[in-house]
């Protein structure tokens, strides 16, 4: 049986490819005009589908991805040979011929990771590297006793590689008035008067919205591509949003006052309801945390969920469209322009990464170029 064939033949994701350059577009606009916009594509593009991300944004001029792992950088370096690949989860010794074979740039997380591939720089090949300096996020990166350690010593810790960018990442950018921000640009930025002639990157999307201070001379967008909100009561014409989800009703029924819906009958109709059931569920990226949350819309009315989130299912109330034609080609808006993943992700207190990354893999996708 074809791939195609095994996928849904109910739900639809589409991911719309001219706003997502749309958005690459505007953050290459709000950044100062000599910042290399490079773009975030871990996660196989934030659950979208690496390969075409990457493919539609190389016809934008994009020639800088990162990327969370070796294996991601691989396949991506299979597909496109001539663009830059950057693994941010920092260099693993014993696959260093990987990174050297495919072209891939290491990021350097500890001075261990730099003496490692010093010694494969010098002993098989100049290798090219970039290394991140721990300025208050505590998760990757060279910590402050490690930085001050490098920089007294840099022309002997750094003799055999090639050093490409610096780069640290900010903690509370989402935040735009937390002290913190301003802490770690000036630490950055003291930083970075040791590396005069590299290239140096502090911003993923909440920091290109901080101001151009905070620039430098690359910055590494990821959720603001995909139309997702990187900051606290961030406006929400900042972007466009990239992908909608629809799916077909698979089964209606008539349900009475006192009947329940769904595993523990957490919803009880009061009165006689026209409900419908949807081939979705937390299989799908549709967390059971939705149950008895939210809507969806059908013909521009927002059709409310009832009842628990099922591994495959997902139950609406449709009693305000009885009187409709309600065939089996219908299409409910699960996300879309008025149900986006900033306004879902709030309905159960997470993030639209979140929302974006578990996106299930049973949908059929098309890509809208």
């Amino acid at each position: 049986m074809s791939e195609s064939k095994k996928l849904s033949p109910h739900v639809i994701l589409e991911i719309n490819l001219k706003n997502l350059k749309f958005n690459y577009s505007k953050i290459k606009k709000k950044v100062s005009k000599n910042t290399i916009v490079a773009a975030t594509v871990k996660a196989d593009g934030y659950g979208l589908g690496s390969y075409e991300i990457v493919k539609s944004l190389i016809k934008e001029k994009c020639n800088t991805f990162f990327v969370a792992t070796l294996d991601e950088a691989i396949s991506l370096r299979k597909k496109f040979k001539k663009i830059q690949l950057q693994v941010l989860n920092g260099f693993h010794s014993e696959r260093v011929k990987e990174y050297d074979k495919y072209n891939i740039i290491p990021i350097i997380n500890s001075l261990q990771q730099l003496e490692d591939i010093e010694n494969y720089s010098k002993k098989i090949k100049k290798m090219n590297i970039s290394i991140h300096f721990d300025t208050g996020m505590s998760r990757l990166g060279l910590d402050n006793s490690e930085t001050k350690h490098l920089l007294r010593k840099k022309e002997i810790l750094i003799k055999h590689s090639n050093l490409k960018m610096v780069m640290s990442h900010l903690a509370c950018g989402d935040e735009p008035n937390h002290k913190k921000n301003l802490a770690q640009l000036k630490s950055f930025k003291k930083i970075c008067s040791n590396f005069p002639n590299i290239t140096k990157s502090l911003s993923n999307s909440a920091g290109i919205l901080l101001g151009r201070n905070y620039d430098f001379d690359l910055v590494r967008p990821g959720i603001s591509l995909y139309g997702g909100h990187c900051q606290k009561n961030q406006n929400s014409s900042t972007y466009k949003n990239v992908i909608s989800l629809k799916s077909k009703i698979i089964q209606k029924r008539i349900i009475y006052k006192d009947d329940t819906v769904g595993y523990g009958g957490t919803f009880k109709a009061k009165n006689k309801m026209l409900i419908g059931t949807l081939p979705i569920g937390y299989a799908d990226g549709f967390f059971r945390s939705f149950s008895n949350k939210g809507s969806f819309y059908l013909l521009g009315k927002k059709v409310p969920i009832i009842g628990r989130i099922s591994m495959d299912l997902t139950t609406i109330d449709l009693t305000s469209l009885r009187n409709k034609n309600l065939n089996k080609n219908v299409l409910v808006e699960v996300i879309g322009n008025k149900n986006n993943v900033n306004h879902l992700s709030k309905i159960v207190s997470t993030i639209s990464y979140e929302i974006l990354t578990s996106l299930g893999k049973r949908y059929q996708r098309r890509y809208i170029a």
